[in-house]
Parts: structure tokens; C-alpha cells; sequence
């Protein structure tokens, strides 16, 4: 059944915000209250890493004063986030693009340099956005595995680069895994590599950690290094389906990467993200929750004894111990929908972070699972 919704409505939602703000709910709080509107009673998504508290309030304010302008195209609209996204990492407006996603930013430099038979080398397993789409543009895929410790094999990585690389992909925390290479690591690494071909780091979910300008691969970009850092607006943000991300790299990369924009953004999207980037205190709420929930998954692995990854994303890998199969359909059965396994990890699975009242679903689900 389709669902409209009124202007009416969308000043309600407004009021019913400030009224949450004025009775002392934090913005993450009043969001978990309306996640399934109408008393809706599907499963519990916890497979697509996305943020259940999102988005902010102040977001939702913003999304709701878009609707009377959503006439317009957004030509030129984006100027603000980029100067707040330049302002707080230290470069220039030419130096940022605005994507439809980050999920844009990879596919348009999949396009860029990975097209008639050049190469991307990439981890396994990671994030397989961008490379999914090189091999339908012809790249060659190369997949390097990952260390003892889970972790991005950069030497590895390094080793495999030729002159027919177009682009070395590097997922940073990585997806499915949620291990980081420190910046004290990877630094060093972009920088000898970008000499001979483009890097591409991504960061989807590097800022839901605080320590974010520790690590970031953004300092080689002030470098001037050949680098391309993307991230995300669909996880700490929880706009995940408005389908906002940026990219950081020179400018002369920044327009060649414009050259090729897929789509025009939307001004929902827009204004939304520009009003959560700056919206700090829904920020340390959401990484307050999806920490609480990540400790709650290390308890139950250890209370199982089940090997699992320390994990900076908002979701844990961990061995199931048996079939990830056979412990879907028992979650599913459940109300619970869980990722796949990815190999050659065949018996680990990744649970993604839902509310923490969702993981506690989760946990007895999952305690009862492993008992049997």
C-alpha cells in the first residue's frame, strides 16, 4: 500500500521533534521511537550496516523545510557542506565533491581508471562496490587476502602493483571485517603506492569513531598525494536512503571525477546531511549506541567462546562455529534478518548494529542458538 505524506504531517513530525527535544529525549532517542511507523512489525534488519537512530532531528527538520523547494534542481546547492566539509578537514572548496552516496564517488572512479582491461586490486573480502562495477567495464580484479589479524595485507597490496594498475582500493575500517590499519600505517603506504598509480581509501565508517583525524588518509591528500577519500553520510548520519557521501582529493581529481557525475543530488539529502554534519551532539549519541551494541555482541561471542574481530564499524564479524546458513534460518525464524558469510571466511557472519533494544532481541536469539 502506498504511503503519501502530507506537509501537514511533516510539521507534525517537526512539533512532536521539539517536543521530544523540550521533555529531555536525545535526538537518537526520538528517532528509535518512530522507526516503524503505523505500529509496523517486520523483522529486524541487521545485514545492511545502517544506523536505526538516524536521522537527527535536526536532519528531520531539515528534510521537512525542503519539502516547498523539492521543485528545484540543486544546482549549486551543495556549495555550503563543501565548505564545511573543507573548513573542518583542512582544504580547499575545490578540493570536495558531493556525491549521490559515496557508493557514486566509487562507481564514477571505477570508471575513471578502471575501464579495458587495467587493473584494481582490492583486498578479499572487502567492500565489492567498486569492483563489481569494474569488471563490467572490463578491469581486471585482483584480490589480495587478508592478514593473520583480518587486516589489510598493504605490503602484499604494494607487491601486486604494476604498470597496468589503475587504481588500488582500500577499504579503511574495512567492510566485512570492521579491523582498521592505523594512519601510522596507511600514511606511508598511500603515499609510495599513489607514486605509481591512483588510491582510493575508503572511509564509510572511519568518523564513527573520534579519533577519526588520527587516521584519516586526508592528510595525504593536504600531501598532494595521487588519493581519492570517500565517505558516507549513511551511517553515522543515518541517511543511508537519502543517498549523500563526498569525496576529498585534488582538485584537478575532484573535476575529473565531476566530469563524470552519474545523477544530480537531492535537496532533501542536501539539506539534511548539511544540517547533520554540524549536528555534534546527535553524532556522540550515535556512536554511544552503536558502541553499547557492539560490546553487547563481544559478550555473547565470549560467553560462546566464538572468535570474532575488535571491530571499528557499526557491525562485528564473528565465527559462527558451524553454518552460516543453518544460523540465518534460525535467526530468521526469529524476526531477525543477519548477513552472509564471506569468503573465504565460510563460517563467519556479520551482524550489523540495530538499536540497542534490537540487539538484546538479537542476544537472547543468538544465546538460544548457540546452547541448543
Amino acid at each position: 500500500m502506498a504511503v503519501s505524506i502530507s506537509r501537514r504531517a511533516l510539521l507534525a513530525g517537526s512539533q512532536a521533534l521539539a517536543a521530544g527535544a523540550a521533555a529531555g529525549l536525545l535526538p537518537g532517542q526520538l528517532a528509535a521511537q518512530s522507526l516503524q511507523p503505523g505500529g509496523s512489525t517486520g523483522p529486524i534488519r541487521l545485514l545492511a550496516n545502517e544506523n536505526p537512530y538516524g536521522p537527527s532531528a535536526s536532519a528531520r527538520r531539515a528534510i521537512a523545510a525542503a519539502v516547498p523547494d523539492s521543485w528545484q534542481y540543486t544546482i549549486r546547492q551543495d556549495k555550503r557542506l563543501k565548505k564545511l566539509i573543507a573548513a573542518q578537514e583542512g582544504v580547499s572548496l575545490g578540493h570536495v565533491m558531493i556525491g549521490a552516496g559515496s557508493g557514486e564517488v566509487l562507481r564514477i572512479a571505477a570508471l575513471l581508471f578502471c575501464r579495458d582491461g587495467q587493473e584494481v586490486i582490492s583486498a578479499r573480502p572487502t567492500f565489492t562496490f567498486l569492483q563489481n562495477y569494474a569488471r563490467r567495464l572490463g578491469a581486471a580484479v585482483i584480490e589480495v587476502d587478508l592478514d593473520s589479524g583480518m587486516r589489510h595485507d598493504l605490503d602484499a597490496m604494494a607487491g601486486r602493483v604494476s604498470a597496468n594498475t589503475g587504481l588500488v582500493y582500500v577499504c579503511n575500517p574495512n567492510n566485512p571485517t570492521g579491523t582498521m590499519i592505523e594512519g601510522s600505517g596507511l600514511r606511508p603506504f598511500v603515499a609510495e603506492v599513489s607514486a605509481k598509480t591512483t588510491v582510493l581509501v575508503d572511509e564509510a565508517y572511519l568518523d564513527l569513531s573520534e579519533d577519526l583525524a588520527k587516521h584519516t588518509a586526508v592528510a595525504n591528500v593536504r600531501d598532494g598525494d595521487n588519493v581519492i577519500v570517500t565517505r558516507t553520510f549513511s551511517k553515522l548520519h543515518g541517511l543511508a536512503g537519502l543517498r549523500i557521501g563526498y569525496a576529498i582529493a585534488r582538485p584537478e581529481i575532484v573535476r575529473k571525477l565531476e566530469k563524470l557525475r552519474m545523477s544530480m543530488l537531492n535537496v532533501a539529502g542536501l539539506r539534511a546531511a548539511t544540517a547533520s554534519y554540524q549536528d555534534t551532539e546527535f553524532q556522540k549519541f550515535s556512536r554511544m549506541k552503536t558502541r553499547e551494541s557492539v560490546r553487547l555482541i563481544y559478550n555473547i561471542c565470549e560467553e560462546a567462546n566464538l572468535a570474532f574481530t575488535s571491530s571499528r564499524g557499526n557491525f562485528v564479524f564473528f565465527d559462527t562455529g558451524g553454518s552460516v546458513r543453518e544460523f540465518r534460518a534460525a535467526m530468521r525464524a526469529s524476526g531477525i534478518l543477519v548477513g552472509r558469510s564471506y569468503p573465504p571466511y565460510e563460517g563467519w557472519c556479520r551482524i550489523s548494529m540495530g538499536t540497542v533494544e534490537q540487539m538484546q532481541v538479537f542476544a537472547d536469539a543468538a544465546r538460544a542458538y548457540f546452547k541448543a
